[in-house]
């Protein structure tokens, strides 16, 4: 649980150097973030003609039900991380995941929690407790990996089925969505195996032929 907490603090302070670049905060905080214009009429008016052409022809239940296999499917394995390969050459680094805050920021009194200019990093509120393993789930010799290392780290998959490793691996398999983590941690070689170092985090790509021999 406390990882969990960890991942959500280094995501959460990760995108808000994005969040404050997008967007502006009222003056009395009344609205934070993008607005989206209201659906046009004309496309609901689409939508709309579309759903009646399918019931017409009586083909709403069979395409309810192609729409409910593929978003089955799609979760069963979801689709591939572009850009991450397997590790050709051993790599390791480290990620400072602080963030500068860009104005001061106030609780509900009116009180200056954090200045304007403040450093602020995750790992000082909440330490990484477990190794994430980043790996491709098609691979024997990752999932073969995953199985040496701490048996209390996360397994995160760039690739393959979550649902079909945690019965390989008997223990909880997660898959990056969209790559946010190895995007916002840097990685481009798996398997990669990140932990923490004092207040930094340390990277490592592994290439597993070099490592067993």
């Amino acid at each position: 649980m406390m990882t969990f907490i960890f991942l959500f603090c280094l995501l959460s302070y990760g995108f808000i150097q994005e969040a404050f670049s997008k967007t502006e905060l009222q003056n009395d905080y009344g609205a934070i973030g993008t607005t989206f214009e209201i659906i046009e009429e004309d496309l609901l008016e689409v939508i709309e003609s579309n759903l009646k052409r399918v019931v017409e022809k009586g083909n709403l239940e069979t395409h309810q039900k192609q729409i409910s296999q593929k978003v089955v499917a799609k979760i069963k394995r979801p689709q591939a991380i572009e850009g991450i390969h397997h590790t050709t050459k051993t790599r390791s680094f480290t990620y400072d995941p602080s963030v500068i805050i860009p104005y001061d920021l106030k609780d509900h009194k009116g009180q200056i929690f954090y200045g304007k200019g403040t450093k602020v990093n995750p790992l000082d509120y909440q330490s990484l407790t477990k190794p994430l393993l980043f790996i491709d789930g098609d691979e024997q010799e990752h999932r073969n990996w995953a199985l040496t290392q701490d048996s209390q780290a996360l397994v995160i998959l760039v690739k393959g089925s979550p649902f079909e490793l945690m019965e390989t691996l008997n223990r909880s398999v997660y898959f990056d969505q969209n790559g946010v983590l190895v995007k916002r941690l840097g990685i481009g070689q798996v398997p990669a195996r990140v932990t923490q170092e004092e207040k930094h985090l340390l990277i490592e790509e592994i290439n597993l032929q070099k490592e067993g021999s």
